[in-house]
């Protein structure tokens, strides 16, 4: 068995990475197969599991909870496929499992949990953000699950928290 680990993210493959040409041992979630709309990416993850390249697996309950509460915390708008994907490496953490992704809300979750990640073409994060409501009228100052000012009933806006 190879001694790499990786989770990999649907943004890894429409980026450009194929999961059946690394050599490492490679795991998904399920709902990463229907994150990959585009024809191509679609056809490389299901090539891939079907040939014992990539492993489907499932967070537990405890890794969950834990990913929930840090994006509460944090406000960072993530998918329920990102939060899964994100407890399954937090799962695997002990087995030095990277997470494989483009995605800037994962990177800054991983960072904050102290996950490994890998990008494949873009960038990376350049910074830790965390997340705030800010009402445009006041300038009231709220949580990042907050949708409404408490001061003047105004719709929030999420804003980075320096």
């Amino acid at each position: 068995m190879p001694e790499r680990l990786l989770v990999l993210d649907t943004a890894a493959v429409i980026a450009g990475l194929t999961p059946g040409l690394i050599k490492a041992e490679q795991v998904t979630v399920a709902e990463v197969l229907e994150e990959a709309r585009d024809l191509c990416s679609k056809l490389e993850l299901e090539t891939a599991v079907s040939a014992g390249k990539v492993r489907i697996d499932e967070p537990t309950r405890a890794s969950l909870a834990e990913v929930r509460n840090k994006v509460k915390a944090t406000g960072d708008a993530v998918s329920k496929t990102d939060v899964k994907l994100l407890a399954l490496a937090l799962d695997l953490k002990e087995r030095k499992a990277e997470i494989i992704t483009d995605d800037y809300a994962i990177q800054n979750l991983a960072t904050l949990l102290e996950l490994p990640y890998r990008r494949v073409a873009m960038p990376g994060i350049k910074e830790v953000l965390r997340w705030e409501a800010v009402c445009p009228a006041c300038g009231a100052r709220y949580p990042p699950a907050t949708a409404r000012c408490l001061t003047c009933d105004s719709e929030l806006r999420r804003k980075a928290r320096r």
